[in-house]
Protein backbone atom coordinates (compact mmCIF):
# COMPACT_ATOMS: atom_id res chain seq x y z
CA UNK A 1 0.00 0.00 0.00
CA UNK A 2 2.82 2.37 0.88
CA UNK A 3 4.53 1.63 -2.43
CA UNK A 4 1.40 2.53 -4.40
CA UNK A 5 1.01 5.86 -2.55
CA UNK A 6 4.69 6.68 -3.09
CA UNK A 7 4.39 5.93 -6.80
CA UNK A 8 1.31 8.14 -7.07
CA UNK A 9 3.13 11.01 -5.37
CA UNK A 10 6.12 10.68 -7.72
CA UNK A 11 3.78 10.66 -10.73
CA UNK A 12 2.08 13.88 -9.62
CA UNK A 13 5.39 15.64 -9.01
CA UNK A 14 6.69 14.57 -12.43
CA UNK A 15 3.54 15.84 -14.14
CA UNK A 16 3.88 19.23 -12.42
CA UNK A 17 7.53 19.55 -13.41
CA UNK A 18 6.75 18.66 -17.03
CA UNK A 19 3.97 21.27 -17.19
CA UNK A 20 6.36 24.04 -16.16
CA UNK A 21 8.25 23.84 -19.45
CA UNK A 22 7.49 22.76 -22.96
CA UNK A 23 10.08 21.84 -25.52
CA UNK A 24 10.45 23.44 -28.93
CA UNK A 25 13.18 21.57 -30.83
CA UNK A 26 16.14 21.46 -28.44
CA UNK A 27 15.24 24.59 -26.47
CA UNK A 28 12.90 24.77 -23.51
CA UNK A 29 10.40 27.63 -23.41
CA UNK A 30 8.78 28.54 -20.07
CA UNK A 31 5.06 27.93 -20.09
CA UNK A 32 4.41 31.31 -18.46
CA UNK A 33 5.78 33.14 -21.50
CA UNK A 34 3.61 31.25 -23.93
CA UNK A 35 0.53 31.71 -21.77
CA UNK A 36 1.14 35.44 -21.66
CA UNK A 37 1.54 35.67 -25.44
CA UNK A 38 -0.96 33.11 -26.71
CA UNK A 39 -3.42 32.68 -23.86
CA UNK A 40 -3.78 36.39 -23.20
CA UNK A 41 -4.24 37.20 -26.89
CA UNK A 42 -6.94 34.56 -27.13
CA UNK A 43 -8.69 36.07 -24.13
CA UNK A 44 -8.52 39.54 -25.65
CA UNK A 45 -9.94 38.10 -28.85
CA UNK A 46 -12.94 36.78 -26.97
CA UNK A 47 -13.58 39.97 -25.04
CA UNK A 48 -13.00 42.38 -27.92
CA UNK A 49 -14.27 40.53 -30.98
CA UNK A 50 -15.40 43.74 -32.67
CA UNK A 51 -11.89 45.22 -32.52
CA UNK A 52 -10.48 42.03 -34.03
CA UNK A 53 -12.99 42.19 -36.88
CA UNK A 54 -11.99 45.78 -37.54
CA UNK A 55 -8.34 44.75 -37.66
CA UNK A 56 -9.22 41.96 -40.09
CA UNK A 57 -11.10 44.43 -42.30
CA UNK A 58 -8.19 46.87 -42.23
CA UNK A 59 -5.97 44.16 -43.73
CA UNK A 60 -8.35 43.76 -46.70
CA UNK A 61 -8.10 47.38 -47.89
CA UNK A 62 -5.26 49.61 -48.96
CA UNK A 63 -3.29 51.34 -46.19
CA UNK A 64 -4.05 54.83 -47.52
CA UNK A 65 -7.79 54.20 -47.03
CA UNK A 66 -7.51 53.48 -43.32
CA UNK A 67 -8.35 56.09 -40.68
CA UNK A 68 -8.39 55.16 -37.00
CA UNK A 69 -10.66 57.48 -35.04
CA UNK A 70 -10.43 57.89 -31.28
CA UNK A 71 -13.81 57.42 -29.60
CA UNK A 72 -14.10 58.01 -25.87
CA UNK A 73 -16.74 55.96 -24.07
CA UNK A 74 -17.77 57.43 -20.70
CA UNK A 75 -17.32 54.13 -18.83
CA UNK A 76 -13.76 53.56 -20.11
CA UNK A 77 -10.57 55.38 -19.21
CA UNK A 78 -8.84 54.92 -22.55
CA UNK A 79 -10.34 55.86 -25.96
CA UNK A 80 -11.37 53.13 -28.37
CA UNK A 81 -9.96 52.87 -31.90
CA UNK A 82 -12.73 52.88 -34.50
CA UNK A 83 -12.00 52.01 -38.12
CA UNK A 84 -13.10 54.36 -40.91
CA UNK A 85 -12.39 53.98 -44.62
CA UNK A 86 -11.76 57.05 -46.72
CA UNK A 87 -11.41 57.86 -50.40
CA UNK A 88 -10.05 61.22 -51.51
CA UNK A 89 -11.43 63.12 -54.54
CA UNK A 90 -9.96 62.03 -57.85
CA UNK A 91 -10.58 65.30 -59.67
CA UNK A 92 -9.25 68.77 -58.97
CA UNK A 93 -12.67 70.34 -58.35
CA UNK A 94 -13.58 69.04 -54.91
CA UNK A 95 -17.27 69.11 -53.93
CA UNK A 96 -17.17 68.23 -50.26
CA UNK A 97 -17.26 65.21 -47.98
CA UNK A 98 -19.79 62.40 -47.73
CA UNK A 99 -20.17 60.50 -44.46
CA UNK A 100 -21.64 57.03 -45.02
CA UNK A 101 -23.56 55.27 -42.22
CA UNK A 102 -24.19 51.58 -42.83
CA UNK A 103 -27.04 49.42 -41.55
CA UNK A 104 -26.91 47.48 -38.28
CA UNK A 105 -24.64 44.43 -38.13
CA UNK A 106 -22.73 45.57 -41.23
CA UNK A 107 -19.31 47.19 -41.58
CA UNK A 108 -17.64 50.12 -43.30
CA UNK A 109 -16.88 48.17 -46.50
CA UNK A 110 -20.14 46.26 -46.86
CA UNK A 111 -20.23 44.88 -50.42
CA UNK A 112 -23.82 45.95 -51.12
CA UNK A 113 -24.25 49.69 -51.70
CA UNK A 114 -21.69 50.84 -49.09
CA UNK A 115 -18.53 49.84 -50.99
CA UNK A 116 -19.76 50.93 -54.45
CA UNK A 117 -20.89 54.29 -53.08
CA UNK A 118 -17.69 55.11 -51.24
CA UNK A 119 -15.55 54.03 -54.22
CA UNK A 120 -17.60 55.81 -56.94
CA UNK A 121 -18.36 59.27 -55.51
CA UNK A 122 -14.67 60.34 -55.47
CA UNK A 123 -14.80 60.30 -59.29
CA UNK A 124 -17.19 63.27 -59.00
CA UNK A 125 -15.02 65.21 -56.58
CA UNK A 126 -16.41 63.92 -53.28
CA UNK A 127 -14.32 62.69 -50.40
CA UNK A 128 -16.01 59.71 -48.79
CA UNK A 129 -15.66 58.45 -45.25
CA UNK A 130 -17.38 55.23 -44.26
CA UNK A 131 -17.44 54.84 -40.49
CA UNK A 132 -17.69 51.56 -38.58
CA UNK A 133 -20.71 51.55 -36.31
CA UNK A 134 -20.88 49.34 -33.20
CA UNK A 135 -22.74 46.08 -33.14
CA UNK A 136 -26.15 46.31 -31.55
CA UNK A 137 -25.44 43.46 -29.11
CA UNK A 138 -21.85 44.48 -28.39
CA UNK A 139 -20.73 44.50 -24.75
CA UNK A 140 -17.99 46.59 -23.22
CA UNK A 141 -16.01 44.65 -20.65
CA UNK A 142 -14.10 46.35 -17.83
CA UNK A 143 -10.35 46.14 -17.87
CA UNK A 144 -8.90 43.12 -16.11
CA UNK A 145 -7.26 44.10 -12.82
CA UNK A 146 -6.17 40.60 -11.76
CA UNK A 147 -3.47 38.74 -13.63
CA UNK A 148 -4.35 35.80 -15.80
CA UNK A 149 -4.19 32.54 -13.91
CA UNK A 150 -1.21 30.41 -14.95
CA UNK A 151 -2.09 27.02 -16.36
CA UNK A 152 0.65 25.26 -14.39
CA UNK A 153 -1.08 25.75 -11.05
CA UNK A 154 -2.71 22.71 -9.46
CA UNK A 155 -5.96 23.00 -7.55
CA UNK A 156 -5.83 20.83 -4.45
CA UNK A 157 -9.04 18.81 -4.66
CA UNK A 158 -10.36 16.27 -2.18
CA UNK A 159 -9.30 13.40 -4.42
CA UNK A 160 -5.70 14.63 -4.65
CA UNK A 161 -5.65 15.41 -0.93
CA UNK A 162 -6.79 11.93 -0.04
CA UNK A 163 -4.27 10.40 -2.44
CA UNK A 164 -1.42 12.42 -0.92
CA UNK A 165 -2.70 11.81 2.61
CA UNK A 166 -3.07 15.57 3.09
CA UNK A 167 -6.39 16.43 4.69
CA UNK A 168 -8.33 19.10 2.81
CA UNK A 169 -9.36 20.74 6.08
CA UNK A 170 -7.49 20.56 9.32
CA UNK A 171 -9.72 18.80 11.85
CA UNK A 172 -8.95 17.16 15.12
CA UNK A 173 -9.61 13.42 15.10
CA UNK A 174 -12.70 12.36 16.97
CA UNK A 175 -10.73 9.73 18.89
CA UNK A 176 -8.25 12.33 20.12
CA UNK A 177 -11.03 14.63 21.20
CA UNK A 178 -12.64 11.81 23.15
CA UNK A 179 -9.32 11.11 24.91
CA UNK A 180 -9.28 14.55 26.49
CA UNK A 181 -9.69 14.30 30.19
CA UNK A 182 -12.11 16.26 32.23
CA UNK A 183 -9.21 18.17 33.77
CA UNK A 184 -8.03 19.35 30.33
CA UNK A 185 -11.55 20.43 29.47
CA UNK A 186 -11.87 22.40 32.66
CA UNK A 187 -8.49 24.05 31.97
CA UNK A 188 -9.68 25.19 28.54
CA UNK A 189 -12.85 26.62 30.06
CA UNK A 190 -10.83 28.51 32.64
CA UNK A 191 -8.49 29.93 30.03
CA UNK A 192 -11.41 30.98 27.89
CA UNK A 193 -13.15 32.65 30.78
CA UNK A 194 -10.02 34.62 31.67
CA UNK A 195 -9.94 36.33 28.24
CA UNK A 196 -11.97 39.56 28.24
CA UNK A 197 -15.08 39.47 26.10
CA UNK A 198 -14.02 42.58 24.18
CA UNK A 199 -10.79 40.91 23.02
CA UNK A 200 -12.70 37.82 21.93
CA UNK A 201 -15.09 39.90 19.85
CA UNK A 202 -12.20 41.85 18.31
CA UNK A 203 -10.44 38.61 17.41
CA UNK A 204 -13.60 37.25 15.81
CA UNK A 205 -14.05 40.49 13.87
CA UNK A 206 -10.53 40.17 12.46
CA UNK A 207 -11.19 36.60 11.36
CA UNK A 208 -14.51 37.40 9.70
CA UNK A 209 -14.60 38.40 6.04
CA UNK A 210 -16.01 41.87 5.51
CA UNK A 211 -18.25 41.98 2.45
CA UNK A 212 -19.40 45.41 1.37
CA UNK A 213 -22.54 45.01 -0.70
CA UNK A 214 -22.24 48.61 -1.86
CA UNK A 215 -19.09 47.69 -3.81
CA UNK A 216 -21.23 45.71 -6.23
CA UNK A 217 -22.88 48.85 -7.42
CA UNK A 218 -19.53 50.62 -7.67
CA UNK A 219 -17.87 47.97 -9.83
CA UNK A 220 -20.88 47.32 -12.02
CA UNK A 221 -20.30 48.91 -15.40
CA UNK A 222 -23.07 50.94 -16.99
CA UNK A 223 -23.14 49.98 -20.65
CA UNK A 224 -24.20 52.52 -23.22
CA UNK A 225 -27.01 51.73 -25.61
CA UNK A 226 -26.38 51.11 -29.29
CA UNK A 227 -27.64 54.58 -30.21
CA UNK A 228 -25.37 56.31 -27.70
CA UNK A 229 -22.30 54.42 -28.91
CA UNK A 230 -23.18 54.94 -32.57
CA UNK A 231 -23.64 58.68 -31.97
CA UNK A 232 -20.15 58.84 -30.48
CA UNK A 233 -18.76 57.17 -33.61
CA UNK A 234 -20.69 59.57 -35.86
CA UNK A 235 -19.55 62.62 -33.91
CA UNK A 236 -15.92 61.51 -34.13
CA UNK A 237 -16.26 61.12 -37.92
CA UNK A 238 -17.83 64.58 -38.31
CA UNK A 239 -15.06 66.13 -36.22
CA UNK A 240 -12.46 64.39 -38.38
CA UNK A 241 -13.96 65.77 -41.61
CA UNK A 242 -14.17 69.26 -40.14
CA UNK A 243 -10.57 68.95 -39.04
CA UNK A 244 -9.66 68.15 -42.64
CA UNK A 245 -11.14 71.50 -43.70
CA UNK A 246 -14.49 70.35 -45.13
CA UNK A 247 -17.51 72.58 -44.59
CA UNK A 248 -19.84 70.92 -47.09
CA UNK A 249 -20.63 67.62 -45.35
CA UNK A 250 -23.30 65.23 -46.63
CA UNK A 251 -24.65 62.37 -44.50
CA UNK A 252 -25.83 59.24 -46.32
CA UNK A 253 -27.71 56.78 -44.11
CA UNK A 254 -28.58 53.30 -45.32
CA UNK A 255 -31.63 51.71 -43.61
CA UNK A 256 -30.95 51.98 -39.84
CA UNK A 257 -28.11 54.38 -40.64
CA UNK A 258 -30.76 56.91 -41.76
CA UNK A 259 -32.36 56.74 -38.32
CA UNK A 260 -28.95 57.32 -36.75
CA UNK A 261 -28.41 60.35 -38.99
CA UNK A 262 -31.64 61.88 -37.66
CA UNK A 263 -30.52 61.14 -34.12
CA UNK A 264 -27.30 63.01 -34.84
CA UNK A 265 -28.89 66.16 -36.24
CA UNK A 266 -31.82 66.21 -33.80
CA UNK A 267 -30.15 68.37 -31.08
CA UNK A 268 -29.12 71.06 -33.61
CA UNK A 269 -31.77 70.73 -36.30
CA UNK A 270 -32.83 74.37 -35.93
CA UNK A 271 -29.22 75.58 -36.33
CA UNK A 272 -28.35 73.69 -39.52
CA UNK A 273 -27.34 76.18 -42.25
CA UNK A 274 -29.11 76.26 -45.59
CA UNK A 275 -25.85 75.44 -47.36
CA UNK A 276 -23.10 73.08 -46.36
CA UNK A 277 -25.37 70.19 -45.31
CA UNK A 278 -27.56 67.60 -47.00
CA UNK A 279 -29.20 64.35 -45.92
CA UNK A 280 -29.66 61.24 -48.06
CA UNK A 281 -31.81 58.39 -46.69
CA UNK A 282 -31.67 55.11 -48.62
CA UNK A 283 -34.47 52.62 -47.82
CA UNK A 284 -34.74 54.18 -44.35
CA UNK A 285 -35.89 52.33 -41.24
CA UNK A 286 -36.97 55.06 -38.82
CA UNK A 287 -38.39 55.27 -35.34
CA UNK A 288 -42.11 55.87 -35.14
CA UNK A 289 -41.52 59.37 -33.81
CA UNK A 290 -39.46 60.22 -36.90
CA UNK A 291 -41.67 58.33 -39.31
CA UNK A 292 -44.94 59.94 -38.26
CA UNK A 293 -43.55 63.22 -36.95
CA UNK A 294 -41.22 64.32 -39.72
CA UNK A 295 -42.97 67.70 -39.83
CA UNK A 296 -42.38 68.28 -36.11
CA UNK A 297 -38.80 67.01 -36.41
CA UNK A 298 -37.63 69.40 -39.14
CA UNK A 299 -40.07 72.21 -38.42
CA UNK A 300 -41.72 74.43 -40.95
CA UNK A 301 -39.92 75.49 -44.12
CA UNK A 302 -36.74 73.53 -43.46
CA UNK A 303 -34.28 74.64 -46.16
CA UNK A 304 -31.34 72.13 -46.32
CA UNK A 305 -31.89 69.48 -49.05
CA UNK A 306 -33.16 65.99 -48.20
CA UNK A 307 -33.25 62.99 -50.54
CA UNK A 308 -35.50 60.09 -49.51
CA UNK A 309 -34.97 56.95 -51.64
CA UNK A 310 -37.78 54.43 -51.12
CA UNK A 311 -37.48 50.75 -51.93
CA UNK A 312 -40.51 50.44 -54.18
CA UNK A 313 -40.23 46.65 -54.37
CA UNK A 314 -42.16 46.34 -51.09
CA UNK A 315 -45.67 47.68 -50.57
CA UNK A 316 -45.02 48.45 -46.91
CA UNK A 317 -42.03 50.62 -47.80
CA UNK A 318 -44.10 52.54 -50.34
CA UNK A 319 -46.74 53.21 -47.70
CA UNK A 320 -44.14 54.47 -45.26
CA UNK A 321 -42.62 56.64 -47.98
CA UNK A 322 -45.99 58.16 -48.75
CA UNK A 323 -46.48 58.95 -45.06
CA UNK A 324 -43.13 60.77 -44.93
CA UNK A 325 -43.88 62.63 -48.15
CA UNK A 326 -47.21 63.89 -46.77
CA UNK A 327 -45.49 65.04 -43.57
CA UNK A 328 -42.85 66.93 -45.58
CA UNK A 329 -45.56 68.70 -47.59
CA UNK A 330 -47.39 69.66 -44.41
CA UNK A 331 -44.18 71.16 -43.01
CA UNK A 332 -43.47 72.86 -46.36
CA UNK A 333 -39.95 71.47 -46.49
CA UNK A 334 -38.67 73.21 -49.59
CA UNK A 335 -35.95 70.80 -50.73
CA UNK A 336 -37.44 67.44 -49.75
CA UNK A 337 -37.25 65.00 -52.67
CA UNK A 338 -38.52 61.44 -52.66
CA UNK A 339 -37.63 58.81 -55.28
CA UNK A 340 -39.11 55.30 -55.64
CA UNK A 341 -36.69 52.68 -56.94
CA UNK A 342 -37.11 48.94 -57.22
CA UNK A 343 -34.23 47.75 -55.08
CA UNK A 344 -32.33 44.56 -55.74
CA UNK A 345 -28.77 43.48 -55.19
CA UNK A 346 -27.55 43.21 -58.76
CA UNK A 347 -24.77 45.42 -60.02
CA UNK A 348 -26.95 47.30 -62.52
CA UNK A 349 -29.33 48.56 -59.86
CA UNK A 350 -26.51 49.64 -57.58
CA UNK A 351 -24.93 51.70 -60.33
CA UNK A 352 -28.31 53.29 -61.13
CA UNK A 353 -28.84 54.10 -57.45
CA UNK A 354 -25.38 55.63 -57.09
CA UNK A 355 -25.82 57.73 -60.25
CA UNK A 356 -29.11 59.05 -58.88
CA UNK A 357 -27.40 60.10 -55.63
CA UNK A 358 -24.45 61.63 -57.47
CA UNK A 359 -26.58 63.73 -59.83
CA UNK A 360 -28.80 64.87 -56.95
CA UNK A 361 -25.78 65.98 -54.92
CA UNK A 362 -24.35 67.91 -57.85
CA UNK A 363 -27.65 69.77 -58.27
CA UNK A 364 -28.79 70.39 -54.70
CA UNK A 365 -25.57 70.19 -52.63
CA UNK A 366 -22.71 71.44 -54.81
CA UNK A 367 -19.35 72.31 -53.37
CA UNK A 368 -18.85 75.78 -51.98
CA UNK A 369 -15.83 77.91 -51.27
CA UNK A 370 -15.32 78.73 -47.63
CA UNK A 371 -15.03 82.42 -46.89
CA UNK A 372 -12.20 83.49 -44.68
CA UNK A 373 -13.35 85.16 -41.50
CA UNK A 374 -11.44 88.41 -40.86
CA UNK A 375 -9.43 88.41 -37.69
CA UNK A 376 -10.49 90.64 -34.84
CA UNK A 377 -8.44 93.83 -34.45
Amino acid sequence: MLIKKTALLILLLATTAFAETKTEGNAEVPLDASSESNGESERVGVLHSQQLKQLALSQEVKPNEIVWLKVQYPEQNEPVNVLALQQKPRIAQAQGAVLILHDKEQHADWPYFIRPLRMTLPDSGWRTLSITLPYEDAQIFPERSIGVKSSDQIILTDQISSALQVPATRKEPEDKASELSDDDTSKEEVLTSDVPEEEVQAQQADENVDIDLADKNKTKEVLLSYTDRALLHTGAAIDYLKGEGYENIIIVGYRAGADLALDHIKPNVSQIPNRGFALVMVDPILKSEYQTGIAEFFGEKFQPPILDIVNGAKLHNRELGLERSVGARVAEIANYHQVNLTANQNGGFQQSLIRRIRFWLEKYAPGMTATKVPSQP
